[in-house]
């Protein structure tokens, strides 16, 4: 691969990554209308599972622990949140999602899933396969 292959990969990168932005905070003004990509971020963080400490949300989202402690501020001051005191360790900050935040979870979900349906549209199921294969390979490369 010479330099112009890298640079055309590295400008498609970038125009697709562009683009799934746009439609994200498109989708979240559809669904919800304040809420931010932050957010959304972070209720996919906490999941609609058991409930997450900080330490535990700002690993995944790949931040500071104090990173996302605003962002869940303003998520539980919009209903979405919950935040608890942890059971076996009091010092322990335990968040959760409320019903909902699970409704919101669900239709972003849902949304995320017909974007990118769009994206693979037109494409063969031989395709998606092999595309499929290739991202996965980029994202062992990338970590």
């Amino acid at each position: 691969m010479n330099d112009d292959d890298i640079r055309i990969v590295t400008a498609l990168f970038g125009e697709i990554n562009n683009k799934l932005s746009k439609s994200s905070q498109e989708t979240l003004l559809k669904i919800y209308k304040s809420l931010t990509i932050a957010e959304a971020s972070a209720i996919y963080a906490v999941g609609p599972d058991e409930p997450k400490t900080m330490k535990q949300i700002a690993e995944t989202l790949g931040v500071a622990v104090s990173t996302p402690t605003r962002t869940i501020d303003r998520l539980l001051e919009k209903g979405f949140v919950n935040r608890a005191v942890g059971e076996k360790d009091r010092r322990q900050l335990l968040v959760e999602l409320t019903p909902k935040g699970k409704e919101l979870l669900d239709d972003i979900d849902k949304e995320n899933l017909e974007i990118t349906r769009k994206m693979l549209k037109g494409l063969s199921d031989e395709e998606i396969e092999t595309f499929k294969k290739i991202l996965f390979k980029i994202s062992e490369n990338i970590e």
